[in-house]
């Protein structure tokens, strides 16, 4: 296997005191999306959607994805979607509907109770919530089906109360031409209401702008390429629809120390690798012992060509003088997906500050995560955990602050509102205020 490295530097197993400030930032700042890099073409794109809308959508389906689709075909039918369903083995759809199962439940306890902010002394607050009225996701094809992602993505959105919930995905380049049949049975299980063979730029672009064949929505989220992340971000700062955030290839740290299992440490940052040519897979360790043990596997194991890439690019194997300067880079680091390998884990958790999702444990790999245990796979990447948090049910829903004063409670609040509006130079905010005051009290209904 090639040197572990980062860019230009060779760092596994190396200690973290021994990475000057340039080779530390190299290994903080990984894998930036260059959306620069792409803007005018996927703007171009976007442009044509906009116009010609499914004429467009179909062009750039032959030129990117070599498949030549007919209007009438670019929306799965109820018929196929069946039709898939008996393709599925009844293995493959038992593991679905056990992973729908638990990412229901915990999303379910996700959901927000009435919020009675404030009731006193004339002044009632609350919150009221309401779900985005459509969304749509977006659910990769690449090199592999990603069914869990659209599991992820469609039941959250559906517990949260979305009425109308498409999705797009990209077909397959084969005679068939089609989304595998694993990811159409899990977006019927998710109840998505409308699946479209659209993928790429082409898919955000008719989400966000509509088209005679699929219909504009108000959010978009789910993960993508480049190109598809650099469409997302162009279509939000035009106003169009609301996003998630811009995510980048998976990543992996892996917080230990001498009780940690290197065979379970290499398997998880394998599993990782096995994501994307660029993922990362980082371990940082109180423990020279395990650090070489996992490199020693590490040089003995047979990679595919995907793991063999991005260990290369973005494997670590880092060592630190305390436990405290292992989390304090995690910290600086916020992995997307961070494990916790500890003698004591739950003494370490409330010193980690920015993760995406934490994993405590010998028996809690990233792999349960990401398919069975419940919570949102969809994460923040490349230090975003920093700013972000996973995709929740919150994510489709709208919260607004509902306010209700009654006289008494507007005459407690006069002089702060009246005395700020003056520093402001906003006469009518404090006429407002005032002219309530010059007549009687009216009757009014109850907040």
């Amino acid at each position: 296997m090639k040197p572990i490295e980062w860019g230009e530097t060779v760092i596994g197993p190396v200690s973290l005191s021994e990475l000057d400030e340039y080779k530390l930032r190299n290994l903080i700042e990984r894998n930036k999306l260059k959306l620069e890099a792409v803007r005018n073409s996927v703007q171009d794109i976007l442009n044509d959607v906009k116009r010609q809308g499914d004429r467009a959508v179909l062009r750039y389906t032959r030129l990117y994805d070599q498949v030549t689709l007919s209007k009438e075909k670019m929306k799965v039918t109820e018929e196929e979607l069946s039709q898939a369903e008996k393709v599925v083995s009844p293995t493959t759809l038992k593991a679905l509907k056990t992973a729908a199962k638990n990412i229901r439940e915990i999303h379910k306890l996700q959901m927000p109770n009435k919020r009675i902010l404030k009731k006193e002394a004339g002044i009632y607050v609350r919150q009221i919530f309401n779900p985005v009225n459509s969304v749509g996701i977006y659910v990769p094809g690449g090199r592999a089906p990603l069914a869990s992602t659209a599991l992820m993505l469609g039941i959250p959105a559906k517990v949260a109360g979305v009425k109308r919930l498409i999705a797009c995905s990209p077909p397959a380049n084969s005679e068939v031409a089609d989304i595998n049949p694993v990811t159409l049975a899990a977006l019927k299980m998710a109840g998505v209401d409308g699946i479209y063979r659209v993928g790429g730029v082409q898919a955000i672009g008719a989400m966000a702008y509509g088209t005679d064949t699929i219909p504009s929505v108000e959010k978009i989220v789910g993960p993508g390429n480049l190109y598809v992340t650099s469409a997302k971000m162009l279509v939000y700062s035009e106003g169009k629809v609301g996003v998630d955030f811009v995510a980048g290839p998976s990543e992996i740290l892996i917080l230990a120390d001498d009780s940690a299992n290197p065979d379970f440490v290499l398997a998880d940052m394998l599993s990782q690798a096995e994501h994307d040519p660029f993922s990362a897979s980082v371990l940082v360790t109180t423990s020279k012992r395990l650090a070489e043990e996992v490199k020693k596997r590490m040089d003995a194991s047979t990679l595919v060509a995907t793991q063999d890439s991005a260990l290369s690019r973005y494997g670590a194997i880092l060592t630190a003088k305390s436990l405290e300067a292992a989390v304090a880079f995690t910290n600086r680091f916020a992995p997307e997906h961070l494990e916790i390998m500890t003698q004591k884990p739950e003494d370490v958790l409330p010193l980690v500050e920015n993760a995406g999702s934490i994993s405590i444990g010998l028996y809690t790999p990233v792999a349960a995560t990401d398919y069975a245990v419940g919570p949102c796979h969809v994460l923040p990447t490349g230090g975003s955990a920093r700013f972000n948090s996973g995709i929740t049910v919150q994510d489709f829903l709208k919260v607004t602050n509902v306010q209700a004063l009654t006289r008494k409670g507007l005459e407690s609040l006069r002089e702060t509102i009246v005395t700020l509006a003056e520093v402001e130079g906003l006469k009518s905010h404090r006429q407002a205020v005032e002219e309530r005051f010059k007549q009687k009290e009216e009757k009014q209904g109850d907040g």
